[in-house]
Protein backbone atom coordinates (compact mmCIF):
# COMPACT_ATOMS: atom_id res chain seq x y z
CA UNK A 1 0.00 0.00 0.00
CA UNK A 2 1.09 3.49 -0.63
CA UNK A 3 0.93 5.75 2.04
CA UNK A 4 -2.17 8.67 1.92
CA UNK A 5 -3.12 11.80 3.44
CA UNK A 6 -6.33 11.44 5.75
CA UNK A 7 -8.34 14.68 6.35
CA UNK A 8 -10.65 15.48 8.86
CA UNK A 9 -12.31 18.50 11.05
CA UNK A 10 -10.59 18.77 13.76
CA UNK A 11 -7.18 16.60 12.87
CA UNK A 12 -6.35 15.17 9.80
CA UNK A 13 -4.18 12.25 9.81
CA UNK A 14 -2.43 9.68 7.92
CA UNK A 15 -3.03 6.15 7.27
CA UNK A 16 -1.35 3.49 4.66
CA UNK A 17 -4.43 3.85 2.54
CA UNK A 18 -6.00 5.92 -0.87
CA UNK A 19 -8.87 6.77 1.48
CA UNK A 20 -9.85 10.22 3.27
CA UNK A 21 -12.23 10.24 6.37
CA UNK A 22 -15.34 11.75 6.57
CA UNK A 23 -15.72 15.67 6.22
CA UNK A 24 -17.29 16.04 9.32
CA UNK A 25 -15.65 12.90 11.70
CA UNK A 26 -12.80 13.76 13.77
CA UNK A 27 -10.48 10.80 11.74
CA UNK A 28 -11.35 8.52 14.63
CA UNK A 29 -7.49 7.57 15.63
CA UNK A 30 -5.54 8.50 12.94
CA UNK A 31 -2.07 11.29 13.32
CA UNK A 32 -0.06 12.76 10.97
CA UNK A 33 2.80 11.12 10.68
CA UNK A 34 6.32 12.46 11.66
CA UNK A 35 7.52 16.08 10.05
CA UNK A 36 4.69 16.33 7.91
CA UNK A 37 2.42 19.49 7.64
CA UNK A 38 -1.38 19.64 6.65
CA UNK A 39 -3.17 22.13 5.61
CA UNK A 40 -7.14 22.30 5.56
CA UNK A 41 -9.83 25.02 4.47
CA UNK A 42 -13.66 24.08 5.63
CA UNK A 43 -17.05 26.36 4.62
CA UNK A 44 -19.80 25.52 6.65
CA UNK A 45 -23.38 27.36 5.93
CA UNK A 46 -26.31 26.46 7.44
CA UNK A 47 -30.21 28.71 7.85
CA UNK A 48 -31.86 28.16 11.19
CA UNK A 49 -35.76 29.03 10.18
CA UNK A 50 -37.27 26.46 11.72
CA UNK A 51 -38.00 26.10 15.81
CA UNK A 52 -38.07 23.39 18.21
CA UNK A 53 -39.03 22.30 21.56
CA UNK A 54 -37.78 18.73 23.21
CA UNK A 55 -39.29 16.26 20.03
CA UNK A 56 -40.91 18.70 18.23
CA UNK A 57 -40.78 20.48 15.24
CA UNK A 58 -42.80 24.27 17.01
CA UNK A 59 -44.26 27.43 15.03
CA UNK A 60 -41.73 29.78 14.81
CA UNK A 61 -43.24 32.50 17.04
CA UNK A 62 -40.63 35.18 16.43
CA UNK A 63 -40.09 34.55 12.56
CA UNK A 64 -36.51 34.04 13.07
CA UNK A 65 -34.38 34.18 10.05
CA UNK A 66 -30.85 33.69 10.60
CA UNK A 67 -28.14 32.77 8.50
CA UNK A 68 -24.77 31.57 9.41
CA UNK A 69 -21.24 30.99 7.11
CA UNK A 70 -18.61 29.62 8.61
CA UNK A 71 -14.89 29.06 7.70
CA UNK A 72 -12.01 26.87 9.40
CA UNK A 73 -8.60 27.49 8.64
CA UNK A 74 -6.44 24.85 9.99
CA UNK A 75 -2.81 23.72 10.49
CA UNK A 76 -1.64 20.42 10.96
CA UNK A 77 1.53 18.59 12.39
CA UNK A 78 3.56 15.29 13.19
CA UNK A 79 5.41 15.51 15.87
CA UNK A 80 6.35 11.79 15.67
CA UNK A 81 4.67 8.69 14.34
CA UNK A 82 2.55 8.70 17.41
CA UNK A 83 1.82 12.42 18.10
CA UNK A 84 0.14 15.07 16.11
CA UNK A 85 -0.50 18.75 17.38
CA UNK A 86 -3.20 21.38 15.34
CA UNK A 87 -4.82 24.99 15.54
CA UNK A 88 -8.00 25.36 14.27
CA UNK A 89 -9.10 29.29 13.55
CA UNK A 90 -12.42 30.15 13.14
CA UNK A 91 -13.91 33.54 10.77
CA UNK A 92 -18.10 33.64 11.20
CA UNK A 93 -20.42 36.09 9.53
CA UNK A 94 -23.80 35.42 11.72
CA UNK A 95 -27.30 37.41 10.16
CA UNK A 96 -30.23 37.23 11.92
CA UNK A 97 -33.83 38.89 12.10
CA UNK A 98 -36.73 38.64 13.80
CA UNK A 99 -39.59 40.06 15.66
CA UNK A 100 -39.58 40.21 19.49
CA UNK A 101 -42.44 42.30 21.52
CA UNK A 102 -43.48 44.20 18.64
CA UNK A 103 -40.02 45.46 17.72
CA UNK A 104 -37.54 44.24 14.74
CA UNK A 105 -34.60 43.09 15.99
CA UNK A 106 -31.41 42.46 13.53
CA UNK A 107 -27.81 40.84 14.03
CA UNK A 108 -25.31 41.07 11.97
CA UNK A 109 -21.77 39.90 13.70
CA UNK A 110 -18.78 38.75 12.17
CA UNK A 111 -15.18 38.37 13.16
CA UNK A 112 -12.72 35.83 14.31
CA UNK A 113 -14.14 33.09 16.50
CA UNK A 114 -12.17 31.22 19.55
CA UNK A 115 -9.10 29.18 18.14
CA UNK A 116 -8.70 25.76 19.15
CA UNK A 117 -5.27 24.21 20.13
CA UNK A 118 -5.44 20.71 19.76
CA UNK A 119 -3.30 17.34 20.00
CA UNK A 120 -3.21 13.77 19.57
CA UNK A 121 -1.41 10.47 20.97
CA UNK A 122 -1.46 6.62 19.80
CA UNK A 123 -1.96 4.48 22.28
CA UNK A 124 -2.58 1.21 20.49
CA UNK A 125 -0.96 1.51 17.13
CA UNK A 126 -2.49 0.02 13.61
CA UNK A 127 0.18 -2.20 12.67
CA UNK A 128 0.39 -4.14 16.39
CA UNK A 129 -3.36 -4.08 17.15
CA UNK A 130 -4.94 -4.41 13.46
CA UNK A 131 -6.83 -1.33 14.32
CA UNK A 132 -5.75 2.27 16.10
CA UNK A 133 -6.56 3.71 19.33
CA UNK A 134 -5.45 7.22 20.29
CA UNK A 135 -6.23 9.84 23.20
CA UNK A 136 -6.76 13.86 22.50
CA UNK A 137 -6.22 16.77 24.46
CA UNK A 138 -7.75 20.32 23.38
CA UNK A 139 -8.13 24.23 24.83
CA UNK A 140 -10.11 26.33 22.91
CA UNK A 141 -8.72 30.22 23.56
CA UNK A 142 -11.11 32.99 24.15
CA UNK A 143 -10.23 35.18 21.02
CA UNK A 144 -13.41 35.79 19.94
CA UNK A 145 -15.31 38.71 20.39
CA UNK A 146 -18.03 38.74 23.12
CA UNK A 147 -19.88 42.13 22.65
CA UNK A 148 -22.41 40.66 19.85
CA UNK A 149 -25.84 42.38 21.24
CA UNK A 150 -28.91 43.24 19.99
CA UNK A 151 -29.24 46.05 17.44
CA UNK A 152 -32.70 46.83 19.31
CA UNK A 153 -33.49 45.34 22.63
CA UNK A 154 -37.40 44.02 23.22
CA UNK A 155 -39.20 45.81 25.78
CA UNK A 156 -39.23 43.17 28.48
CA UNK A 157 -34.96 43.73 28.33
CA UNK A 158 -35.68 47.60 30.07
CA UNK A 159 -33.00 48.75 27.56
CA UNK A 160 -30.51 46.17 28.24
CA UNK A 161 -28.74 44.88 25.15
CA UNK A 162 -28.55 41.26 25.93
CA UNK A 163 -25.70 38.87 24.78
CA UNK A 164 -26.43 36.32 22.72
CA UNK A 165 -24.99 32.98 21.65
CA UNK A 166 -24.38 34.60 18.13
CA UNK A 167 -21.25 36.59 19.56
CA UNK A 168 -18.09 35.55 18.37
CA UNK A 169 -16.63 33.76 21.59
CA UNK A 170 -17.35 32.72 24.90
CA UNK A 171 -14.53 35.03 26.65
CA UNK A 172 -13.17 32.04 28.83
CA UNK A 173 -10.83 28.81 27.67
CA UNK A 174 -12.67 25.71 26.98
CA UNK A 175 -10.99 22.16 27.71
CA UNK A 176 -11.51 19.06 25.57
CA UNK A 177 -10.57 15.47 26.21
CA UNK A 178 -11.40 12.46 23.42
CA UNK A 179 -11.03 9.48 22.33
CA UNK A 180 -10.86 7.82 19.01
CA UNK A 181 -10.34 4.56 16.93
CA UNK A 182 -9.63 3.49 13.52
CA UNK A 183 -10.10 -0.20 11.73
CA UNK A 184 -8.62 0.00 7.93
CA UNK A 185 -11.67 -2.99 6.33
CA UNK A 186 -9.74 -3.46 3.04
CA UNK A 187 -7.13 -1.12 2.24
CA UNK A 188 -9.59 1.11 0.59
CA UNK A 189 -12.27 1.29 2.95
CA UNK A 190 -12.06 2.92 6.63
CA UNK A 191 -13.99 2.78 9.58
CA UNK A 192 -13.99 5.58 12.57
CA UNK A 193 -15.71 6.18 15.50
CA UNK A 194 -14.63 9.37 17.87
CA UNK A 195 -16.04 10.75 21.16
CA UNK A 196 -15.10 14.06 22.80
CA UNK A 197 -15.95 16.03 26.30
CA UNK A 198 -15.87 19.37 26.18
CA UNK A 199 -16.27 21.62 29.22
CA UNK A 200 -17.12 25.11 29.08
CA UNK A 201 -17.23 27.32 32.12
CA UNK A 202 -19.49 30.11 33.06
CA UNK A 203 -18.25 32.64 30.03
CA UNK A 204 -18.89 36.28 29.45
CA UNK A 205 -21.33 38.15 31.51
CA UNK A 206 -21.71 34.91 33.67
CA UNK A 207 -23.57 33.60 30.24
CA UNK A 208 -23.38 29.24 30.59
CA UNK A 209 -23.00 27.71 26.93
CA UNK A 210 -23.22 24.68 28.50
CA UNK A 211 -20.53 21.23 28.32
CA UNK A 212 -20.80 19.20 25.05
CA UNK A 213 -20.22 15.63 24.46
CA UNK A 214 -19.56 14.59 21.04
CA UNK A 215 -20.26 10.93 19.10
CA UNK A 216 -18.73 10.43 15.33
CA UNK A 217 -19.28 7.25 13.42
CA UNK A 218 -18.09 7.38 9.84
CA UNK A 219 -17.09 5.04 7.05
CA UNK A 220 -15.46 6.35 3.75
CA UNK A 221 -14.36 4.33 0.21
CA UNK A 222 -12.44 4.83 -2.07
CA UNK A 223 -14.49 4.23 -5.59
CA UNK A 224 -11.58 5.24 -8.15
CA UNK A 225 -8.15 6.62 -7.88
CA UNK A 226 -10.48 10.08 -8.12
CA UNK A 227 -13.12 10.02 -6.17
CA UNK A 228 -14.29 8.42 -2.45
CA UNK A 229 -17.51 8.34 -0.90
CA UNK A 230 -18.79 8.11 2.50
CA UNK A 231 -21.18 8.47 5.16
CA UNK A 232 -21.51 9.93 8.83
CA UNK A 233 -23.09 10.15 12.00
CA UNK A 234 -22.93 12.72 14.04
CA UNK A 235 -24.47 13.38 18.10
CA UNK A 236 -23.75 15.88 19.97
CA UNK A 237 -25.61 16.44 23.74
CA UNK A 238 -25.37 19.48 25.51
CA UNK A 239 -26.06 20.31 29.30
CA UNK A 240 -28.77 22.98 29.67
CA UNK A 241 -27.66 26.93 29.15
CA UNK A 242 -27.80 30.05 31.27
CA UNK A 243 -28.32 33.83 29.69
CA UNK A 244 -26.75 34.67 33.09
CA UNK A 245 -27.61 38.15 34.74
CA UNK A 246 -28.37 39.82 31.96
CA UNK A 247 -31.65 38.40 31.26
CA UNK A 248 -34.68 36.77 32.96
CA UNK A 249 -37.57 33.75 32.56
CA UNK A 250 -39.51 35.84 31.27
CA UNK A 251 -37.12 37.20 28.39
CA UNK A 252 -35.14 33.48 27.72
CA UNK A 253 -38.84 32.37 27.37
CA UNK A 254 -39.66 34.74 24.24
CA UNK A 255 -35.96 35.26 22.61
CA UNK A 256 -35.92 32.84 19.97
CA UNK A 257 -31.97 33.14 20.07
CA UNK A 258 -30.51 30.30 22.42
CA UNK A 259 -27.07 28.48 22.45
CA UNK A 260 -27.86 24.65 22.01
CA UNK A 261 -29.11 22.58 24.46
CA UNK A 262 -30.19 19.08 24.11
CA UNK A 263 -29.08 16.42 21.63
CA UNK A 264 -29.23 16.13 17.78
CA UNK A 265 -28.03 14.02 15.48
CA UNK A 266 -26.95 14.52 11.78
CA UNK A 267 -26.71 11.84 8.65
CA UNK A 268 -24.01 13.11 6.38
CA UNK A 269 -23.59 11.52 2.87
CA UNK A 270 -20.63 12.93 1.36
CA UNK A 271 -17.84 12.95 -1.86
CA UNK A 272 -13.86 13.27 -2.33
CA UNK A 273 -12.18 14.15 -5.14
CA UNK A 274 -8.53 14.19 -5.49
CA UNK A 275 -7.61 15.93 -8.83
CA UNK A 276 -4.16 14.19 -9.61
CA UNK A 277 -4.88 10.64 -8.14
CA UNK A 278 -3.15 11.67 -5.28
CA UNK A 279 -4.16 13.00 -1.60
CA UNK A 280 -1.88 15.84 -1.90
CA UNK A 281 -4.68 18.21 -2.73
CA UNK A 282 -8.39 17.24 -2.39
CA UNK A 283 -11.68 18.38 -1.91
CA UNK A 284 -14.63 17.37 -0.19
CA UNK A 285 -18.40 18.25 -0.20
CA UNK A 286 -21.40 16.87 2.20
CA UNK A 287 -24.91 18.23 3.57
CA UNK A 288 -25.74 16.55 6.43
CA UNK A 289 -29.35 16.14 7.32
CA UNK A 290 -30.93 16.40 10.57
CA UNK A 291 -31.93 12.64 12.06
CA UNK A 292 -33.06 12.93 15.72
CA UNK A 293 -33.29 16.06 18.08
CA UNK A 294 -34.55 16.25 21.77
CA UNK A 295 -34.21 19.44 23.40
CA UNK A 296 -33.94 21.17 26.60
CA UNK A 297 -36.39 24.65 25.50
CA UNK A 298 -37.43 26.22 22.65
CA UNK A 299 -34.98 27.03 20.59
CA UNK A 300 -33.73 26.69 16.69
CA UNK A 301 -31.97 24.18 14.85
CA UNK A 302 -31.04 24.02 11.07
CA UNK A 303 -32.01 21.21 9.13
CA UNK A 304 -29.43 21.28 6.60
CA UNK A 305 -25.59 21.65 6.84
CA UNK A 306 -23.80 22.54 3.71
CA UNK A 307 -19.93 21.51 3.89
CA UNK A 308 -17.01 21.83 1.51
CA UNK A 309 -13.10 21.49 2.52
CA UNK A 310 -9.85 21.50 0.50
CA UNK A 311 -7.29 20.46 2.21
CA UNK A 312 -3.24 19.89 0.94
CA UNK A 313 0.02 18.22 2.42
CA UNK A 314 2.87 20.65 2.32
Amino acid sequence: MKKTILALTAVPFLLSADVIPAINSKGGALVMPQGKLKAEIKQINFDRKNMFNKTNEVQNRESLDATANITLVSLYYGLSDETSIGVMVPYKNIEATASLGGNAVEIQNKGLGDILLIARHVLMPMQEWGFQLSVDGGLKLPTGSTNGSFKVSPPIANGVNTPLPTQMGTGEFEYKLGVGVTKMISDSWEASAHTMYTYRPKAHNDYDFGDELSLDLATTKAVTKQFNIGVEYNFIYNTKTSMGSDTNAQLRAMLPFKAFSGESGYITPQIEFLPFAKPKIHFGFGVSFLSNYNLKEYQPLEKRRYIFRMGYLF
